[in-house]
């Protein structure tokens, strides 16, 4: 196994899992791949072993990861509450003044951990809402085509104030118009007609005397 092989079922693997660079970073996913690919050099790719040592081991660090986000999380919440705790004082003590006082510089370190607490929210608030969006969009796509969907929209940039509904419908119309000479129709069949489809199947199957 090679390390591009490798970091290629590393990346499918946390891609499947929606493990996102918010907890495995491209550089601890490139560093583990190397350390996979010299423990087992001359293991296939699709090798059951190596793969199982694989998910192993990044489950557990995701597990791990999302603990201490989850701990950084909960400490910038206290910080900030603080902070606009000692704000709000600041403030009953100076009371109304014309012009009003300029209000006192955040310190560097608290404005950069609440940017960071900032895009942790974010990044999490679009993960959830991306899962909701393509479950909402596969409704309106034949079974058959959900892979090729998925892979269509794997690079989707969900908007967190636009409505579910809008952006699936959006994601749909895409898709069939991208596609729409190569796979026709893309939505469901009626479940009437996919019985029919499946009678007609059978009938057409040559019966067997015993």
């Amino acid at each position: 196994m090679t390390k591009e092989e490798a970091l290629q079922k590393v990346n499918d693997y946390c891609n499947e899992k929606s493990y996102t660079n918010a907890t495995l970073t491209d550089g601890f996913k490139d560093k583990f791949a190397e350390h996979l690919a010299k423990r087992y050099p001359d293991a296939a790719a699709d090798d059951e072993t190596a793969l199982g040592d694989m998910k192993f081991a990044l489950n557990s660090a995701f597990s791990g990861a999302s603990l201490i986000i989850t701990d950084k999380a909960r400490e910038f919440e206290t910080k900030e509450n603080d902070y606009k705790n000692q704000i709000a004082e600041l403030n009953k003590k100076i009371g109304k003044q014309t012009p009003p006082p300029t209000p006192p510089a955040i310190p560097k370190e608290v404005q950069d951990q609440l940017d960071e607490l900032k895009q942790f929210k974010e990044a999490e608030s679009k993960k959830t809402k991306s899962a909701a969006v393509m479950e909402l969009a596969k409704k309106g796509i034949r079974p058959d085509l959900h892979k090729s969907f998925e892979s269509f929209a794997k690079d989707f940039d969900v908007k967190l104030d636009v409505d579910d509904k809008t952006q699936a419908d959006g994601l749909v119309n895409r898709f069939q118009e991208i596609f729409k000479d190569s796979i026709g129709d893309i939505k469901p069949l009626a479940p009437q007609v996919t019985q029919k489809r499946d009678e007609e199947y059978l009938a057409s199957i040559p019966k067997v005397k015993i």
